[in-house]
């Protein structure tokens, strides 16, 4: 049967697209298959360079009365949203993306529920997939209140119908990183009657090399521009709420997005205010006393003192160290003989005249760290990222291994407790029997002693008088999201029993990825296949079954039936 050109749906679904053609089709398929007949599906290119818009341009010819196509020009996932929402026809706007897919009834369940419950918004819980694995994520409490709906939210666009009115309320989405954050705890404050249907509908592939994926890209700070807008645009009522929602997102950038960490305490505390009293966060005592924490946390930093040494030889090239150590311009101090007196002690003097150059580095690092504050960076490091992060601590140190400490990385503020103690093992040479004590031994001996550090060769943050970080961090990194540098162990440590890999072998220990078998994904697309044929007829038999419906009723409203309808009694009785 041909569709009315003029039938207004009951559902209009924006599908932002950009460069997606190897996932088109198989959204394609879980879109037109969907059980709500009343539905139009609004695709709107952002600039592709491949062959989306063949592709849409495809599917438009076969179905012209449920897609319809626009264009963007680069304008991100918000602003081709915005074109969406301004060429949508129904009451009621639902949101895709290109390369995820949804139940073939996603759509109907929703729209019955917001009809049900007059509801301007309705929120379903989701699945996250990833490498092959479904979890479900997006549950919240009912009956829904707005303040818990804001704190606790799915901020995606994708598994929540809109009512068009609420939209218009809450304005355009902001054209930048992050907009759903920006936009959609605004929405959420603005929401009059909020709803949840508790059911998984929507299917979020959560793939490699996405900006939500990455710890280290510079955009991931545009997190701080999009939180402050949704500060800014939301109903004033419900700001504690969202000022609470914020710092938990702060707190999960903290930790895994850390080399940041000094921009995002600065962030959190901009909304003190709003965090000191809040009793959205005050239900969650652990948060909160993190947040009060951070709140208070001291302003001073390790200076960005870079401390190497260069004694005996004066060969060594350290500007990769220079260029990698900080985000931003550090002052390079090459400790050697023309700026350290190695006659400063007769232990000094002697350890230099028998080439015991270790030593004599060691003793002026953790004289200059105590001194003026810095970062120290022994041979053989190779730097993958700053080490912004470990700024942040009065000091810091790393386990080489369960059984030892790293006496190639390690950092202090100016006059830092830990490393005076460390420094004091040095100045006062009675302090041990071995007067050339190495220095991984000292850092065993203080570090327990004094600062009571445990064995265990984890990350410890706050427990002690100093930050300690595993061995994943500085040593061998694999996949440890705070890993920074590595041990080349091929210039160090022989001598203590280590073996030399290459790195690709010890990534492989840690890193290995499993790929999906080709059989496996064709036996997926057969049965999606098979699904969409039987879902069609379906489609098929509830259109016969809709005119046998209609039949039905002329019949029964007309004369004839009317007439006989005392004979029908009769034979009952």
């Amino acid at each position: 049967m041909k569709e009315d050109h003029k039938t207004i749906p009951e559902v209009s679904v924006v599908i932002p697209v950009y460069n997606a053609e190897k996932y088109l089709r198989q959204t394609m398929s879980y879109l037109l298959y969907q059980t709500l007949e009343e539905i139009e599906f609004i695709f709107v290119d952002d600039g592709s360079s491949d062959h989306s818009v063949s592709i849409i341009e495809e599917y438009m010819q076969m179905h012209p009365n449920k897609i319809s196509l626009y264009h963007t020009d680069h304008t991100g996932p918000g602003g081709a949203r915005n074109k969406g929402i301004e060429c949508a026809r129904a009451d009621y706007i639902g949101f895709a993306d290109a390369d995820d897919y949804m139940e073939y009834n996603m759509y109907e369940k929703m729209l019955h529920a917001a009809k049900d419950g007059n509801h301007d918004l309705v929120c379903t819980p989701y699945y996250l997939v990833r490498d092959d694995k479904k979890r479900i994520h997006g549950r919240i409490n009912q009956p829904v209140k707005k303040d818990q709906l804001i704190f606790h939210g799915e901020v995606a666009f994708w598994n929540k119908l809109i009512h068009k009115d609420l939209l218009h309320q809450t304005g355009k989405i902001p054209q930048i990183w992050f907009e759903d954050t920006a936009y959609m705890l605004p929405l959420f404050s603005y929401a009059q009657n909020p709803g949840y249907l508790d059911e998984p509908l929507y299917f979020y592939i959560k793939r490699e090399g996405s900006i939500t994926n990455s710890m280290d890209d510079n955009k991931t700070l545009d997190t701080i521009i999009a939180e402050d807008y949704a500060v800014e645009h939301c109903a004033q009522e419900y700001k504690e709420a969202v000022a609470a929602r914020i710092s938990d997102r702060i707190l999960f950038n903290m930790r895994t997005r850390w080399i940041y960490f000094d921009q995002f305490v600065k962030h959190l505390k901009k909304y003190r205010e709003n965090l000191l009293d809040n009793q959205i966060l005050k239900a969650y005592p652990v948060r909160y006393q993190k947040i009060l924490r951070y709140l208070d946390f001291p302003e001073e930093r390790i200076p960005r003192n870079l401390f190497v040494a260069d004694f005996g030889h004066h060969a060594a090239d350290f500007y990769e160290y220079k260029k990698k150590a900080f985000q931003n311009e550090c002052k390079l101090i090459i400790l050697n003989e023309e700026n350290c007196d190695i006659s400063e002690t007769e232990q000094v003097k002697q350890a230099y005249i028998e080439g015991n150059f270790e030593y004599v580095s060691h003793y002026f690092a953790v004289k200059n760290l105590s001194m003026h504050g810095g970062i120290y960076l022994g041979d053989g490091i190779k730097i993958q990222k700053p080490l912004e992060f470990q700024r942040c601590f009065s000091s810091f140190f790393g386990f080489l291994d369960k059984d030892t400490f790293t006496d190639r990385v390690m950092g202090c503020v100016k006059n830092d407790p830990t490393m005076k103690q460390l420094w004091n093992t040095y100045e006062y040479p009675q302090f041990y029997e071995d007067t050339y004590l190495p220095l991984k031994d000292r850092l065993k001996n203080i570090l327990i002693a004094y600062a009571g550090v445990v064995m265990d060769d984890q990350t410890h943050l706050y427990e002690y008088p100093c930050a300690v970080f595993q061995s994943s961090v500085f040593v061998a990194g694999g996949r440890d999201p705070m890993h920074v540098c590595s041990h080349d162990f091929t210039k160090n440590y022989k001598e203590d029993g280590y073996t030399v890999l290459p790195d690709a072998t010890v990534e492989s220990f840690v890193s290995t990825k499993t790929e999906t078998p080709d059989r496996v994904r064709q036996e997926l697309e057969r049965v999606t296949l098979l699904k969409n044929k039987l879902l069609n007829q379906r489609k098929e038999l509830r259109k016969e079954n809709k005119k046998l419906k209609k039949r039905i009723g002329e019949y029964e409203n007309s004369t004839s039936w009317r007439m006989t309808a005392i004979f029908r009694k009769i034979r009952q009785l």
